[in-house]
């Protein structure tokens, strides 16, 4: 019953795993029939809706039309000022690791319409279609995951509350119209959903000034939430019917229709949200402003966007090229010199033309970032708009994120705002610029004043890694670009893995400045004694190269940092993860191609290796997301050796209002970086990663004067290059080592067992005070691998939350894949512990024997012969304990074959106790034996230290996001932890007490007078 219920549970584990990984998608989730009791109450709250209803036309793909394009995911909603608000937060969790910040609480809005009722032929001339749905508001400062999904139940309403976050799920269920002429005079109409709600609310406080005074309680276990069922609760949602630049927002009103004086009375709740990637975009070229799709005027001197835009990308791939950026995860940065909407003093209330939640100093909006949403892109040969034949028509939205905001909820909200802007356009191959007019929030066409442009950048450098930038004009009254613009941003070049099915889309080309001080780094960096130039000619050694029959170089000299310098966090990062990624070698780096890379010849003395160009990056990632760039790398690296010297910049653009010619001239800049940075990177062998768990050697170093405002103290740091060639879990390597491992420790075992009996030979008075039960563990755990597997030989149980190692966790059993080479180790292993097994049976035989003989010596005293009676009871009760204990803190089984290696590992547990008990005045085991048999079975604890850990190669194989989930959730630590050395520990501490036993109480016997020594010999 046991392993059907572990097998159920690890079944709906991967149920619970596949479900939580979909994407949101109201199609998806489980509907279920429904009567429509409350259509007396729809009629009469809705009957304004139901008046303006216009004939809905018949069409047998509505229910599955209307659930995809009315639903809509982590909108915004906001209450009315007054005295009875919706729901409490409560704001005091604590700030995560690493950050000194928290977010603000977001107020976001999902709905999803989960029930249409089906349309027929005799009702094609309803007005009205019988709907259902839920809506859930949250208040949260995170909350990148779904709020609805196949996995969550939408049959009853609910509330929750916690620390940081709350949660209210509303039933609504009432009717679909459709009206000729919207509310804001758009001739296009709209659609509208009235319905009627049914909730569990929170009480307010009847007494104090603070109606949520009791949510501080929350937090207890025992605490239960004071709510009331609420069926008066009126929902009415307004969609346009094209989604176009000027008809996006969605609006919504939810009112509470009991009195005000009833306990479940609530403000009204306003919800905004967008169309966004539901619906297909009607363009409208003719209605954009003229000019809109002009190119760039010239800037001056200080202006980089324009100044740049004859590098722009003008080839006949402009969608692949926008897609690379709108979906690759990445920041867009806001560059130095922006607009500062500020009505008194230094704080800003905005930047550019966005209009932020509050008010800032201008240092803090400094880090304000933009993401590009539902991008959608049109080709289309032959279009003209504004004299200039285009080549694809464009649509996104652009929102502006606070230093704070968390990229992975802004990516999936919905919401328009002052911080938001829709815009549209067109791409001219002419000028390889798309430029778009674009509208503030939900103002709607009075607020499309700003002209936002972009291009691509195809040539590359150590100051200029940008593959996109862009600016952001105001428009006046007469439809003409206003000069300087609001703000200019820039997008840095993503990770190759994130370039998608074209990665050839843009030919990038790179134009190094920076190799040959790398080389002269590399010159002075090097010794005539360097190990790592003297190790590989003796040994068969070998490092990342350009080869056919491998991955990419690129992709291999990847390296993800263990921990994150103080130079390169910020107040509100929480636990990012620092990697070293390489965009080129040599020229351009295709993922995709292996062989990608030009050599070069070292400068200087002949026999110097071949040296590759290369051009990199180090960038920060948050939640498995690129986050933040922090320092550009251009130098060499030599596929002989596996050193890699570079030439680091970093930007530090001062903040606008601090920033002068005069001081970026004293502090020697290059394009506002500091390029006096040295980096040096010794990678570990490809060879031996194999098998053992390496690491790459970092040392970031500053050339500056100490007195320099930007030097920094030299850092060095340990980073994983999670891209070498790794063994799959289970693999042949793997599988390989796992059975030398097993050889090595049974034929030690083997050779200590022979040494144990010559000293027997030696020293037969001895052997009576050899624990049978100490040498009967020994057996069942040699005999163990012959019933049930060679695995149970590399068994073992660590103490910590589900810690018992499985076959395929850190510590994995012994994997046998096909071929010769592995059945010839399972052979090999079988025949060891079949020797190991005999030789302890032979060992025993002589102990038993001995003590027979001992006994017939002593037939009126059978006190002075060793009885392991009392030994064997103490060692069950030990490791009764012991069983209990893992079971408690492992939370879950302990199989067979690691109870009995547990066992093992503890082996001389019936010794020591028996040594205690008979008060030995000798030596019974010999010093090689029992150390060396202990000192094997810590072998592979050893080996587990420098091994790659299952989680590293796990993750590994299932994808970088895997890694960096765990890497974020374990703090970066892949180290053997302390629960992991606890019973090793104590295999050490009963080798050490059993040689005291033997060494010191045969001193102290010795030195006894013979009177002395036989009272104390050999009692028990």
């Amino acid at each position: 019953m046991a392993s059907i219920a572990q097998f159920l549970a690890v079944i709906l584990l991967h149920l619970c795993i596949t479900s939580s990984s979909l994407q949101f998608d109201p199609l998806r989730l489980s509907e279920e029939e429904h009567d429509y009791l409350r259509f007396a109450d729809v009629r009469r709250h809705c009957q304004s809706v139901l008046s303006s209803a216009t004939e809905l036309p018949y069409n047998t793909n509505r229910p599955n039309n209307m659930k995809n394009q009315l639903s809509f995911e982590k909108g915004d909603w906001g209450q009315d000022a007054g005295k009875a608000p919706l729901v409490p937060f409560d704001g005091g969790e604590a700030p995560k690791k690493g950050a000194q910040r928290l977010p603000d609480p977001l107020s976001l809005a999902t709905f999803v319409l989960t029930h249409v009722e089906g349309d027929s032929e005799d009702r094609a001339r309803a007005a009205a279609v019988n709907v259902s749905g839920v809506l859930v508001l949250t208040v949260a400062r995170k909350n990148a995951a779904l709020d609805l999904g196949p996995h969550i139940s939408v049959v009853s309403p609910g509330f929750n509350l916690s620390a940081g976050s709350t949660r209210i799920q509303i039933i609504f269920e009432g009717v679909y119209t459709e009206r000729v002429k919207g509310d804001n005079g758009d001739d296009a109409g709209e659609r509208v959903l009235c319905m009627v709600g049914r909730a569990v609310l929170p009480k307010r406080s009847a007494h104090g000034g603070d109606p949520w005074d009791w949510a501080k309680n929350s937090g207890r276990r025992s605490f239960q939430l004071p709510v009331t069922a609420d069926n008066n609760i009126l929902l009415v949602l307004r969609y346009p019917k094209k989604l176009t630049l000027t008809t996006r927002a969605v609006f919504g009103k939810m009112e509470s229709t009991s009195s005000a004086s009833a306990d479940s009375y609530f403000n009204t709740v306003q919800l905004m949200s967008a169309l966004m990637s539901c619906c297909p975009y009607h363009f409208r070229p003719e209605e954009l402003a003229a000019g809109v799709g002009d190119a760039l005027s010239p800037g001056g001197a200080d202006n980089v966007v324009s100044n740049r835009a004859r590098d722009a990308y003008k080839a006949t791939y402009p969608c692949e090229a926008l897609n690379r950026h709108a979906f690759s995860g990445q920041d867009i940065t806001v560059l130095p010199g922006w607009h500062c909407n500020s009505t008194a003093g230094a704080s800003c209330h905005g930047i550019g033309p966005f209009e932020m939640d509050r008010a800032e100093d201008a240092d803090v909006l400094a880090g304000v970032r933009i993401i590009m949403q539902d991008l959608q892109c049109m080709e289309q040969q032959g279009y003209v708009m504004g004299g200039a034949a285009g080549t694809a028509m464009v649509s996104a939205v652009f929102r502006a994120l606070s230093p704070w905001e968390d990229t992975g909820t802004a990516l999936s909200r919905s919401g328009l705002s002052g911080k938001t802007l829709s815009a549209e356009g067109v791409w001219n191959t002419s000028t390889g610029q798309a430029c778009m007019m674009a509208c503030r929030g939900t103002a709607g066409r009075k607020a499309c004043d700003f002209r936002v442009c972009l291009f691509f950048l195809t040539t590359m450098s150590i100051t200029r890694l940008d593959t996109m930038l862009g600016q952001i004009n105001a428009i006046d009254t007469g439809g003409g670009v206003v000069h300087p613009p609001l703000l200019s941003f820039r997008q840095r070049m993503s990770t190759p893995r994130l370039w998608g099915l074209y990665p050839d889309a843009v030919p990038y080309k790179y134009n190094y400045t920076k190799v040959e001080q790398a080389v002269e780094l590399r010159q002075r960096s090097g010794s005539p004694f360097d190990l790592r130039k003297i190790v590989p000619q003796s040994l068969p050694l070998s490092y990342p190269k350009i080869s056919p029959s491998s991955s990419s170089v690129a992709h291999m000299l990847t390296l993800f940092f263990l921990t994150v310098p103080g130079m390169f966090r910020q107040e509100w990062d929480e636990q990012p993860v620092l990697h070293l990624e390489v965009f080129f070698v040599g020229q351009l780096i295709n993922p995709l191609d292996a062989s990608s890379g030009i050599q070069r010849n070292e400068t200087g003395s002949q026999g110097h290796p071949l040296l590759l160009n290369v051009s990199a990056e180090l960038k920060l990632f948050q939640d498995s997301r690129p986050r933040n760039p922090v320092m550009s790398l251009e130098g060499v690296y030599s596929p002989d050796d596996g050193q890699m010297h570079l030439i680091g910049c970093r930007d530090v653009r001062l903040p606008p209002r601090n920033s002068s010619a005069s001081s970026r001239g004293d502090l020697e800049l290059e394009e506002g970086m500091d390029c006096s940075i040295e980096v040096k990177i010794e990678y570990p062998p490809t060879t031996m990663h194999r098998f053992i768990m390496s690491m790459a050697k970092v040392q970031i170093a500053s050339t500056r004067t100490a007195a320099d405002s930007l030097h920094f103290d030299a850092v060095k740091h340990r980073a994983l290059p999670v891209n070498y060639p790794q063994q799959q879990p289970g693999g042949f390597y793997r599988g390989v080592i796992n059975g030398v491992l097993c050889m090595l420790l049974l034929s030690t075992t083997i050779a200590a067992v022979l040494t144990q009996l010559h000293y027997l030979k030696l020293h037969a008075d001895v052997a009576p005070y050899i624990s049978l039960v100490m040498l009967g563990v020994q057996a069942l755990g040699y005999g163990m691998p012959l019933v049930t597997g060679v695995e149970a030989i590399l068994a073992r149980v660590t103490l910590g939350d589900g810690a018992t190692a499985p076959s395929s966790g850190r510590t994995p059993y012994y994997m046998f894949d096909w071929g010769r080479l592995c059945e010839s180790i399972d052979q090999a292993v079988k025949i060891l512990s079949l020797c190991a097994l005999v030789l302890t049976l032979r060992l025993g035989q002589k102990v038993r024997r001995s003590r027979e003989h001992l006994a017939a010596q002593s037939p009126l005293d059978p006190a002075r012969v060793p009885s392991d009676g009392k030994v064997f009871v103490y060692h069950c009760g030990v490791h009764l304990v012991l069983f209990v204990l893992i079971l408690a803190l492992n939370r879950g089984a302990v199989t067979v074959e690691q109870q009995v290696a547990l066992m093992q590992d503890l082996f001389l547990l019936p010794q020591v106790i028996g040594n205690a008990m008979w008060r030995i005045n000798c030596r019974p085991l010999k010093g090689s034996f029992y150390v060396g048999v202990t000192a094997v079975r810590l072998l592979p604890l050893v080996y587990d230290y420098v091994r790659p850990s299952a989680a590293f190669a796990g993750a590994h194989y299932s994808g970088m996001q895997d890694f960096m989930g765990a890497a974020s959730a374990s703090g970066g630590r892949f180290f053997v932890k302390a629960r992991d050395v606890v019973i090793p520990l104590a295999a050490v501490a009963l080798a050490l007490m059993l040689h005291a036993q033997q060494r010191w109480n045969y001193a102290i016997v010795s030195r006894m007078g013979s009177p002395e020594q036989k009272k104390l010999q050999h009692i028990f």
